[in-house]
């Protein structure tokens, strides 16, 4: 008898479920809150892109620009490696032992 009959355990087209611990869980949401937190720095660009009443002085554009492109590149770091270990855990539970 497998552990999905002892346990009686299965999906509504007759599957048995993948087991999946609190640990998994907060892994996910934790990575989720780390994407979260980007929203007001990419608001913060995204203003600055779409201003069309932007002034005139080149200095403080070129400084303003500077800062947005370091605030994105850091951004996208940061991204790709929250989407690598996203990947990673959703593989990890993909392979999971079912119950």
């Amino acid at each position: 008898m497998d552990n999905s009959a002892k346990h009686g355990l299965k999906s509504e087209n007759n599957q048995p479920i993948k087991k999946l611990s609190h640990q998994d869980i907060f892994e996910l949401y934790d990575m989720l809150e780390q994407l979260k937190s980007w929203q007001e720095p990419l608001n913060l660009l995204g203003r600055f892109f779409s201003d069309k009443k932007r002034p005139v002085d080149k200095r403080k554009i070129a400084k303003e620009y500077y800062s947005c492109s370091q605030i994105f590149n850091v951004f996208n770091i940061e991204f790709a490696l929250l989407m690598q270990r996203m990947e990673t855990q959703i593989n990890e539970l993909r392979s999971r032992e079912k119950v």
